[in-house]
């Protein structure tokens, strides 16, 4: 058996199916276009639209090598030899074109011939009621039938869903020896042990599943192949475990070196973050960045579990961004993304690597005060609900707890930590169909008026002669709506843009015979298909009657103007700041704008200023704005901007702005640049790990705000009687004073203040633990912290408690001097805070407390000198 590096699989594989009439296709990105999968997870995602019959594709064969992110099996990463997060996956596919026969022989040619796999070890399986493919194995392709093993719908039937495309599975095995398996005298393809390696998947897409259960079959029927390079490798290079091929050597080497462990000593160790160094590197490649949901939350988890897991084997520092580097050295060649954005990926993964190293400090701090409240109650539980606050709002580890509290003797809540976690599984299930609210009700939108078309025309006019193609009240669909209904319908032409890619929709009037319709809003459920939501104003409305559909053209230009800054925004700022700055999500309203992308740093006010300057500088030269059709990957080529996540339909649009930006893009624009007028930002903010967000306007907007802020300005320079340009020093001066003038009131405040407690100090009784103020008029906190540790020097044993009003509720700080060991003072405020309202904590000889009753301040003070009473006779509170 021949031994190829995963470099030669790959050529090999694309080689073979290329000079069999297949069209090569690059890897799609890992942000997948389909809105109910959060990561690209098989080498099918792509293909998803033309297998449901929603696309037709442009070539019939094609074949990819697909990068793959699953964490759907995330705790077996490491401690088995072939679960993985990132993954590639060899594929060919046939839409409509070859089927059965091809597929197995093809296949099998490529095992044998091209790879040279020893045709002994290998062996297939298909499904038990899938006599064609059983006949193609043993008649054409020449497998003994016992080679041949039939197996039931969980192994070998593949289904997108519980109704629509489905089919049988064909697998081809390799038998890795007798010594691997379970010795069983039944095992063979399909036994649970790791003797026979399925390394190929061959689906054969042929029905359609009724709702019923029923399959009927496709008309035209696919094929849908994966072959895991990681797994395929391992067998060609004769190694027992994925992490031994050449995908995965060179990294447990590198992180041997930094580390000074050798790999034998912490194989699940060094496979993990060896794994998990691949999978974030590719997805910050294609656009994700941490967050704190969606895929950017398994990003952030994946950096975090490396991160983790690297404390193992002593790498107590950020070094996942090192390792980061060496996956771009290994897999820059095969995809350019990892190259293009090698810095961005480095940075992204120190940031949040250096962020969870804050964040473990935060947590490690707060369970040192969890255990040192159970040792002053002399209890080894600590509460369930507090390790959930721990992994859930310090995003400490559980496992990295459960350790701490082992060595410390303690143990806590198994049961209350499960119903946190449940709460919170109940809480995110929410969220995740809020968030799919909108695609349910596209779905519905799609359901409702299924077969009917409308044809957009608004890109060229604002208004359009159109028939009433259908119409609903939102359940079902009705002949007829009067003044007053809220009702849902389809146009046959409609110059009203959906809303989509950023841009809202527009807005308008449709006008018949017999009434008027005004147009709240616009929305696309598919491609083919506008829905237009609305009141009827006047009159009557019914289906098949013709009228006339009128865009609101004061909305449609701001939302023009918007849209065409927008671009030259994105431009703009690779320019200034960089070409790795990529957009990370949009909105292009009527009245503004707002452009997220990716960044690591506040923009300074020079970089704002440059920024805001060229966008000026291509609003005045008058650029023209034009429009042209060509195919994705031709596009790509010449270098137009597209944006991962985005759906694109074939012909792509490309929208150009001279020779400045051009931009996949399937929105409104203006004619020229000029018609923007002006553009102002008004803000620059982060809004996540890597992600800045610029919040501007154009247009009538911006002169409006231009104009505004001119007349604050003469209005400022009338105050203050100087001259435009002397106004910033004078305002600075001004300032200065004020802070001045501040500081030195503050400074009188706390010497008065001072001044009269400590002669209240003075005269307090000899042998009195408590020394109390209550201030009515509103001090911070600071002062009071000040204050107590000036009194602190003249008191040899007791406590001062300080507090200041806020309307009913009183804060403040308490501070002990000279107390026992066993006097905990937060422990105290968290005691009686129980009895009389507020809340409280923090050291023993320091606490702070707030929200305590007006009314009780009194009793508080009792309480408290009762408590000081206690510990200074020796006893408990």
């Amino acid at each position: 058996m021949t031994v190829y590096s995963s470099r030669d699989i790959r050529n090999l594989f694309l080689a073979f199916f290329r000079n069999r009439g297949h069209e090569v296709l690059p890897s799609a990105s890992l942000i997948p276009q389909d809105p109910t999968l959060l990561l690209t997870i098989a080498g099918m995602v792509p293909f998803k639209p033309i297998f449901l019959g929603q696309v037709k594709p442009s070539f019939r064969r094609v074949c990819t090598v697909q990068k793959c992110v699953r964490v759907s099996d995330l705790e077996k990463v490491g401690y088995t030899p072939r679960h993985h997060t990132f993954f590639e996956m060899l594929g060919n596919f046939s839409f409509g074109d070859y089927f059965k026969k091809e597929a197995c022989q093809w296949a099998w040619e490529f095992l044998t011939e091209e790879l040279c796999l020893p045709v002994e070890r290998l062996s297939v399986s298909v499904h038990e009621k899938d006599e064609e493919a059983f006949r193609i194995w043993r008649d054409i392709v020449g497998l003994p039938e016992e080679k041949i093993v039939f197996l039931g719908d969980e192994d070998n039937f593949w289904a997108s869903g519980p109704v629509g495309p489905c089919g049988y599975c064909s697998e081809i095995y390799y038998d890795t020896g007798k010594e691997r398996g379970c010795g069983k005298e039944t095992c063979r393809p399909g036994c649970d042990c790791d003797r026979f390696l399925e390394v190929w998947n061959l689906v054969f897409m042929e029905f359609d599943r009724q709702s019923d259960g029923t399959l009927r079959e496709l008309p035209s029927k696919n094929i849908d192949t994966g072959m895991g390079l990681e797994r395929i490798s391992a067998v060609v290079q004769k190694v027992e475990s994925n992490f031994e091929t050449d995908l995965f050597l060179p990294l447990i080497r590198s992180l041997e070196g930094l580390s000074g462990v050798p790999y034998e000593k912490e194989k699940p160790v060094f496979r993990l973050v060896a794994d998990h160094s691949r999978a974030v590197a590719f997805l910050i490649a294609d656009g994700v960045y941490p967050a704190n949901e969606g895929r950017g939350y398994v990003l952030r988890r994946l950096i975090r579990r490396a991160h983790r897991f690297g404390k193992r084997i002593g790498l107590v520092k950020p070094f996942l961004h090192e390792l980061a580097f060496r996956v771009v050295e290994l897999m820059g060649d095969v995809y350019p993304e990892l190259r293009r954005n090698e810095t961005t990926i480095a940075q992204v993964v120190f940031q949040e690597e250096k962020r969870f190293e804050d964040t473990l400090a935060l947590g490690f701090a707060r369970l040192e005060e969890l255990l040192e409240e159970a040792r002053a109650k002399n209890a080894r539980t600590i509460s369930g609900r507090e390790i959930f606050k721990l992994y859930d709002t310090y995003g400490l580890p559980l496992d990295f707890t459960q350790e701490v509290l082992r060595e410390e003797g303690f143990s806590f809540s198994q049961e209350e930590f499960e119903e946190e976690m449940e709460r919170q599984r109940t809480r995110a299930r929410k969220a995740q169909e809020e968030r799919f609210s909108g695609l349910k009700g596209q779905k519905r939108e799609e359901e409702l008026f299924s077969g009917f078309r409308s044809t957009f025309v608004g890109y060229d006019r604002l208004s359009a002669e159109s028939v009433l193609l259908a119409l609903s009240d939102g359940n079902e669909l009705i002949p007829e709506a009067s003044q007053g209904a809220e009702v849902l319908f389809v146009l046959d032409v409609t110059p009203f843009y959906a809303e989509k890619g950023g841009q809202e929709w527009d807005t308008g009037w449709f006008v018949t015979p017999s009434g008027t319709v005004e147009v709240l809003q616009v929305s696309g459920p598919s491609a083919a298909l506008s829905v237009h939501r609305g009141i009827v104003r006047e009159g009557r409305v019914k289906v098949g009657e013709r009228g006339k559909a009128l865009v609101n053209e004061k909305r449609r230009r701001g939302l023009e103007t918007h849209h065409t800054v927008t671009h030259l925004l994105h431009r703009a700022l690779r320019e200034v700041l960089g070409e790795q700055v990529k957009q990370a999500g949009s909105f292009v309203g009527e009245e503004s704008l707002r452009f997220d992308f990716t960044h690591f740093a506040p923009l300074s006010d020079e970089e704002l200023e440059a920024v805001e300057r060229r966008v000026n500088e291509k609003i005045a030269e008058d650029l023209p704005v034009y429009v042209s059709f060509s195919s994705l990957e031709e596009a790509q080529k010449r270098g137009v901007v597209a944006l991962f996540g985005e759906k694109y339909e074939f012909p792509v649009r490309i929208v150009r702005v001279g020779d400045y930006t051009a931009e996949l893009c399937g929105g409104t624009h203006l004619r020229r640049t000029s018609e923007a007028l002006a553009f102002v930002i008004l803000s620059e903010s982060s809004i996540g790990a890597g992600i800045r967000r610029i919040e501007a306007v154009a247009g009538w907007r911006a002169l409006e705000m231009l104009r505004a802020s001119r007349k604050v300005l003469q209005g400022v320079r009338g105050l203050l009687n100087v001259e435009e340009a002397h106004l910033l020093r004078t305002l600075e001066e001004l300032l200065e004073e004020n802070r001045n003038l501040r500081k030195f009131l503050a400074r009188e405040r706390k010497e008065r203040i001072l001044r009269e407690l400590q002669e209240r100090l003075e005269k307090m009784p000899q042998g009195s633990l408590l020394f109390a103020h209550l201030f009515e008029d509103g001090l911070d906190l600071e002062l009071l912290r000040e204050v107590a540790d000036v009194l602190r020097g003249a008191l040899s044993r007791g406590a001062i408690a300080l507090g200041t009003a806020e309307g009913e509720k009183v804060k403040g700080i308490i501070a002990g001097v000279g107390l026992g060991g066993g006097t905990n003072l937060g422990a105290f405020l968290r005691e009686v805070s129980r009895t009389i309202g507020g809340g409280g904590g923090g050291k023993p000889h320091f606490a702070q407390f707030g929200g305590i009753p007006r009314s009780r301040w009194g009793e508080f003070l009792k309480y408290l000198e009762e408590f000081l009473k206690a510990h200074e006779a020796g006893h408990g509170p």
